[in-house]
């Protein structure tokens, strides 16, 4: 008779144990409040430093905003001069109230003066950043990134974000740009028999 209640208290205790761990929540640092989407990235020729990082991020909320909102109201450029783009992250993120978080970066955008200099450094370091996405396009733009990224204004669409990943398709019904991803344009860059290029991009 002991053994029995004993096994019930047992059976009882097992019970309340699962349900307490079901029933709790997680709590992390890392949830969409947290964190700052970076839409666009820019590279520049620094002045004092090395490179000028531009970082388009998305406002939370800006989808929604008015149909005759501006550029301004989808998103924020800010641009950091440094050493390297890693450096320009960790730069962004001390004065930013949250984390930097690059996963839904659409287009890299290459001055065409910084490209004339060499993109390797930086192209390394793109490719060996694991919240970039192999598939984002590249964007060699005539003027510098950053008034690249400051007048890039989406006509049809209201988010930046997917103003940068619908344009590039327009290559599937005109011969006037071509969809140039990351993993190819690095592809290019290290193979010796071949040219790398990408989006030419217009400034007004």
């Amino acid at each position: 008779m002991k053994v029995r209640k004993n096994l019930k208290y047992l059976a009882l205790f097992l019970i309340l144990s699962v349900s307490l761990f079901s029933l709790s929540g997680c709590h992390s640092s890392f949830n969409i409040d947290n964190l700052a989407y970076t839409v666009a990235i820019g590279l520049d020729i620094g002045e004092n430093n090395k490179i000028k990082v531009s970082f388009q991020l998305s406002v939370p909320g800006s989808e929604s905003s008015s149909s005759g909102s501006s550029q301004s109201d989808s998103s924020i450029v800010n641009t950091i001069e440094c050493s390297s783009i890693d450096a320009g992250i960790n730069i962004l993120n001390t004065y930013l109230s949250k984390e930097v978080n690059l996963s839904h970066c659409k287009v890299i955008v290459f001055s065409e003066e910084f490209a004339y200099f060499g993109v390797g450094e930086a192209l390394y370091s793109l490719m060996n950043n694991v919240q970039i996405r192999p598939d984002c396009n590249v964007i060699i733009s005539r003027c510098s990134a950053k008034y690249f990224l400051d007048n890039s204004t989406p006509i049809l669409e209201k988010l930046s974000a997917k103003y940068y990943e619908i344009a590039p398709s327009s290559s599937e019904y005109t011969g006037y740009t071509d969809n140039v991803t990351l993993s190819e344009f690095f592809s290019d860059y290290t193979d010796t028999l071949s040219e790398c290029h990408g989006i030419l991009g217009r400034c007004k």
